[in-house]
């Protein structure tokens, strides 16, 4: 938890540090290369992130398996499974954005006349803004796969050091 908010932190420190009206054109040369360097950190952070969710959730269905071979695999895990490339390629384009001009905002060739260039938008469509929503959308469909998941763990059985075999063979 800890990484994902300095990432942010570092996302967001990088991606407003060359803003404001008080900027000139040398205060913002003089910024930007750091403003890339936080950026591209943040991003990377939260591509590692990303990277070990997928190892975890792919550790927990192959230990799922093992343990009840008939049963089938959880929908929210598969659900959680799902979201993770769209979360790579969201990733993968922020790291981009930070290292590669067409990908910049800050860099004025992707400016024209009336703004930035459409191929700048559609780049930050495909690759940012909807793999955030898809993976929004994916993450809260959770909610559904889990209405009948327990709401709460019995605290007393685990700090007993009991399993379920256990209490049942006590009642």
């Amino acid at each position: 938890m800890v990484s994902l908010i300095v990432s942010y932190h570092l996302s967001i420190i990088g991606g407003t540090i060359v803003n404001g009206d008080n900027n000139t054109t040398q205060q913002l040369s003089r910024n930007l290369p750091s403003s890339k360097a936080l950026r591209t950190t943040g991003q990377a952070e939260l591509l590692a992130v990303n990277i070990f969710f997928v190892l975890c959730i792919v550790n927990t269905i192959q230990q799922s398996r093992r343990e009840n071979p008939d049963k089938h695999i959880h929908p929210t895990l598969l659900l959680l499974l799902a979201t993770c490339p769209l979360l790579f390629v969201r990733g993968v384009y922020g790291v981009m954005s930070g290292v590669l001009p067409g990908f910049n905002y800050f860099d004025p060739d992707n400016y024209g006349e009336t703004g930035l260039t459409n191929s700048f938008v559609i780049s930050e469509y495909i690759m940012g803004t909807t793999m955030e929503w898809c993976s929004c959308t994916l993450l809260m469909l959770t909610y559904f796969t889990s209405l009948n998941d327990s709401r709460t763990a019995d605290l007393e059985m685990y700090s007993e050091g009991k399993d379920r075999s256990d209490q049942a063979v006590e009642a």
